[in-house]
């Protein structure tokens, strides 16, 4: 069987790394992965400009051609997360200059699209905690802007949000229709049960964490479904998402005990990647 993770971040400055990560993950299995960019400062790149989101793209292309290397199909995403909204405004740059910043990043994404050095956006959207309205204002522009460059460039994008079921996947469903009609690779990133079953009903993508792919869930089979780890790689904070190998033993093991067929498992594991990655094993 075929096991893919949809989506997942690798620190070869601070973490394992694509290459220790993947081999353990092809092992168990694994044929695809869909790495996303970390900010910067994860990398500890701490100036604050749009060079230093160079030298991410950088990283991040170095990482792919290693998890190829083991030979897995890879998909790159590159964005700017809501948490790093926040953690610019504690530096103190904050209001038009963020924006400002922000519009060069993603013109720089959209570069590196055109280049065929990104496959995909994410991830963009809005903070899940508690934080200043400002600042869950500018995120939001920021992945508007974010979402009329995914439609583009037809590529996936991958938006963090807050898990408001049906008002969180509403709101994205009306945004859609505003700002990219027609474009179908918008996915919910790191989705609820509550948020998948609205998503589900609204037509919509997402990916679900192994640690939330319960058998609840999963006797539910919803069809538009991707797993993924969200693992961080981070050794300060093991286990703080979960690795790529817990999906084909989360899988395997519901398959064992019936809650799930294999025709289920190919398509949330290969078919829906084909659909949104546009890669195939």
């Amino acid at each position: 069987m075929l096991f893919s993770d949809a989506h997942l971040h690798t620190n070869p400055v601070k973490g394992m790394g694509a290459s220790r990560v993947s081999e353990r993950f092809k092992r168990e299995g694994g044929w695809f992965m869909a790495l996303v960019a970390l900010p910067p400062y994860h990398y500890g790149i701490e100036e604050v400009g749009v060079d230093s989101y160079r030298r991410v793209l950088e990283i991040l292309n170095r990482e792919a051609q290693v998890a190829r290397s083991h030979g897995l199909r890879v998909a790159r995403l590159m964005g700017l997360h809501p948490a790093e909204i926040d953690e610019y405004y504690r530096r103190g740059v904050k209001g038009r200059k963020l924006y400002e910043l922000a519009s060069s990043v993603l013109d720089l994404i959209r570069s590196a699209l055109k280049a065929g050095l990104l496959d995909g956006i994410g991830e963009v959207g809005r903070q899940h905690y508690a934080t200043s309205v400002e600042r869950i204002v500018l995120s939001e522009m920021v992945m508007m802007n974010a979402l009329e460059i995914s439609r583009e460039y037809d590529v996936v994008i991958h938006l963090h949000l807050e898990q408001g079921g049906w008002v969180t996947a509403f709101s994205v469903e009306r945004l859609r229709r505003l700002l990219v009609p027609g474009h179908g690779k918008i996915v919910l990133h790191h989705s609820s049960s509550e948020t998948v079953l609205a998503a589900e009903e609204l037509g919509l993508a997402y990916t679900i964490p192994v640690k939330g792919f319960d058998e609840k869930l999963a006797s539910r089979r919803p069809v538009n479904a991707m797993v993924e780890s969200d693992f961080i790689d981070d050794p300060e904070r093991p286990g703080a998402a979960a690795y790529p190998w817990e999906i084909p033993r989360v899988l395997k093991g519901q398959l064992e005990r019936g809650v799930i067929d294999e025709e289920y498992v190919y398509r949330i594991m290969v078919e829906n990647i084909t659909r949104y990655y546009g890669v195939a094993p």
